[in-house]
């Protein structure tokens, strides 16, 4: 076999052993993807769900995609003229008074915590001299969305501390209220420079209460009859549950209680993974116990293909419905505490062959979580190959 030859088969052996995980494969997954996102910026400026009615209008896409697009580094991928500023210009025409983002329609709420939270974070990155009374609104609102006393919530309420859903309530009523919406409405008011150490000893209560902390005192939330107010301490084990109000969100399921104690929820990766981001976003610090446990507890949890503790007879498929969020969650995750050797390369692994010829990605398996729509399931592609770069 003639010398160039050979040093050719080499060098495709060479690269055929990298795998789909090399960098510059992640790095060229990651451009198509956005190239694929940038495509599909409408004229107004705003990314349009075309898969589902309740997100065409971009209130909540637009926010979300954003913010994933602004964190690639331009090396990575180069930015289109005058996209940004034409993303920007649609959030600040749909931010109402109050300073929040999805209400347009007052009949058709459009995820309004999770939309100003992403809005707000778009909003402090770009920093623009122009929005700061924009920036001072949307804190404003948000401050105004926690449960605390002054609207109804003390603290022995179960959402004390939390956000929920957003919109209108009834009295009394929290509504739809979970860990993501708190999540991420802490990042947004951290990286918006709210310092107020009430606000997050707030926030670190409700956290406490879906950690099962030993500290925690009141009552955990149960579906079986009599069960709350039984027995002792709820198990602890360092992960999290999703929700104390929407128990039926809460896809780990119930976990009977043993010698008859009460039944709780059961800790699973992807609301650990909210749980261990919003500590650090509440200001707890990277050694304290309750980091370091909810850390183990995805250290002894690895599976990447599906977020463990979501048992394998639930009556809907809701670890394939996760696939996506779990691999963009855990990445976050990692590259924030640090993770087991080889986490990169796992996702990525994981990610290389679920990309389409055009660049997006979709979860075919499930639209349980939406993520049949390509904005939603590309989008967490980015966010999980922008933590796996090597």
């Amino acid at each position: 076999m003639p010398k160039t030859l050979l040093l050719v088969l080499l060098a495709l052996g060479s690269l055929a052993d990298a795998g789909p995980a090399d960098r510059s494969y992640v790095e060229q997954a990651l451009s198509r993807a956005c190239e694929w996102l940038w495509s599909r910026q409408g004229e107004d400026g705003g990314w349009h769900s075309e898969t589902y009615g309740l997100l065409k209008s971009g209130q909540a896409y637009t926010p979300f995609i954003l913010h994933a697009l602004l964190s690639v580094p331009v090396e990575i991928h180069p930015r289109p003229a005058g996209g940004i500023e034409r993303a920007l210009g649609f959030l600040r025409a749909k931010v109402n008074d109050e300073g929040a983002i999805g209400l347009a329609d007052p009949d058709l709420l459009e995820y309004p915590i999770y939309a100003t939270a992403y809005a707000l974070r778009c909003i402090v990155r770009t920093g623009e001299d122009r929005d700061e009374i924009l920036r001072k609104r949307m804190k404003a609102y948000l401050l105004a969305q926690q449960f605390t006393p002054s609207c109804g919530f003390d603290a022995q309420s179960l959402v004390y501390g939390a956000w929920g859903f957003g919109g209108k309530r009834s009295p009394g009523s929290p509504g739809h209220v979970d860990l993501a919406h708190t999540r991420r409405v802490l990042q947004a008011l951290r990286e918006a420079g709210v310092t107020d150490p009430v606000v997050y000893d707030r926030a670190q209560a409700f956290l406490r209460l879906l950690q099962r902390h030993p500290r925690e005192e009141r009552p955990q939330p149960s579906t079986t009859p009599g069960a709350s107010g039984k027995g002792g301490k709820a198990p602890y084990d360092g992960g999290f549950y999703f929700s104390p109000v929407v128990l039926a969100a809460n896809k780990g399921r119930e976990e009977p209680g043993r010698d008859g104690e009460r039944a709780t929820f059961r800790s699973y990766a992807t609301a650990t993974c909210d749980g261990l981001l919003a500590l650090r976003a509440a200001g707890v610090p990277r050694d304290d116990e309750r980091v370091s446990r909810a850390l183990r507890w995805l250290e002894e949890h690895p599976r990447w293909e599906t977020p463990e503790g979501i048992p394998a007879e639930h009556p809907e498929p809701w670890g394939d419905a996760l696939h996506f969020y779990h691999l963009a969650v855990r990445s976050e995750v990692y590259a924030e505490m640090g993770g087991p050797a080889g986490w990169k390369e796992k996702a990525g692994r994981i990610l290389a062959p679920l990309q389409l010829p055009d660049g997006s990605y979709v979860n075919k398996a499930s639209h349980l979580m939406k993520e049949d729509d390509p904005l939603l399931a590309t989008t967490l592609a980015v966010v999980a190959m922008l933590s796996a770069r090597p």
